[in-house]
């Protein structure tokens, strides 16, 4: 294959994989999740039925609803825990804002102490600046976060009958996923649809694994860094920093190196030194975990994940924290797939 074919191939094969996750997948996720977990579940149910004469369709019913009853329990105690720490930031705003101001107070006098520079109007500034958005919080943000039930009521509904759907296409499929898969074996596409997905399957369910471990240890070493350092809000706090962090060129720095400042100016050297301390603390894990969790196991540099990430956050959104590798696995594995069946063809 000529090098400029080489290049449109990868140009067309990109752009397919792109329309496709951008444009198809919303429509096509449930049934896709529904098959992957019919994929985990199939050994398991067949094992149960070497020991329990049921029919598949019940023991992936009882094994969904166990699931169920565990996530929705585990997700309405931190549901509850994050919207009481929401609320209490709400009930304090004001005293933020004073011990915020008083803050600005102390680094306007150092600095015209230390440097001679007259700083009014830039504590007037900071000041209105401070205003205008803690207005801002209090007339739309806090509301809307609290107050917008029928909203929140429509999403809740949407998940329900996610789950619902969900739940149905996992039942069905399992009933027949022997015979279709039979049946489907029989066609050569889906021999190399097989392979692409195999190798998909092994590769990006490490990434997405990878991924879920490293921020769930990042938001567990927040939450109970910031539990030790007595911050009420430490749920809430680590949940996000531990989401940011998945973010390119966004750490836990973005909100635990200014909280260190925040304290050491204000004299509490001791709960500065603990905020830097956390800070390195996540630091050192994800820089520990991530090449070995991630590109090591991808055969991707570091640097390479890095900006596909980052390419994905702009071409997908938020998504793109997932869907970049995964669209970056999609083509390196098709055209390893149409590689192979020219090699074949040659020989």
């Amino acid at each position: 294959m000529s090098e400029g074919r080489k290049l449109l191939t990868v140009t067309g094969i990109t752009l397919a994989v792109y329309f496709v996750l951008k444009y198809l997948l919303p429509y096509v996720i449930p049934f896709l999740i529904a098959y992957a977990l019919v994929h985990v579940l199939n050994p398991v149910v067949n094992a149960i039925r070497r020991k329990l004469p049921w029919k598949k369709e019940v023991i992936v019913s009882i094994l969904l609803a166990v699931l169920l009853a565990v996530f929705s329990l585990a997700f309405y105690f931190l549901y509850c825990q994050f919207l009481e720490q929401v609320r209490r930031i709400a009930m304090n705003l004001d005293y933020y804002y004073t011990c915020f101001c008083g803050w600005v107070d102390e680094c306007c006098c150092l600095v015209e102490s230390s440097f001679g520079i007259k700083v009014d109007e830039v504590r007037s500034f900071v000041y209105s600046s401070i205003q205008h958005a803690t207005d801002q919080i209090r007339v739309y943000i806090i509301p809307g976060a609290l107050n917008y039930s029928m909203r929140y009521l429509k999403k809740l509904l949407n998940a329900g009958i996610f789950l619902m759907m969900l739940f149905v296409a996992v039942i069905l499929l399992m009933k027949d996923y022997d015979v279709m898969k039979e049946k489907l074996e029989q066609f050569t596409i889906y021999g190399h649809f097989h392979n692409v997905t195999q190798r998909m399957w092994k590769q990006g369910g490490m990434y997405m694994k990878a991924q879920m471990i490293i921020i769930a240890v990042v938001i567990v070493l927040c939450a109970a860094g910031l539990w030790v350092l007595g911050n009420p809000y430490f749920l809430l706090l680590g949940i996000v920093i531990g989401l940011m962090d998945a973010l390119p060129f966004i750490g836990t720095g973005t909100v635990l190196v200014p909280m260190a400042v925040y304290y050491l100016f204000g004299g509490r050297i001791r709960l500065a030194v603990g905020y830097v301390v956390l800070f390195v603390l996540t630091y050192v894990v994800r820089e520990f975990l991530e090449p070995r969790l991630i590109g090591a196991k991808l055969g991707i540099y570091p640097f390479v994940m890095v900006v596909v990430v980052y390419v994905g956050l702009y071409l997908y959104g938020a998504a793109g924290v997932l869907l970049g590798p995964v669209t970056l696995l999609t083509v390196i594995e098709i055209l390893r797939e149409l590689n192979g069946e020219e090699k074949e063809e040659q020989e």
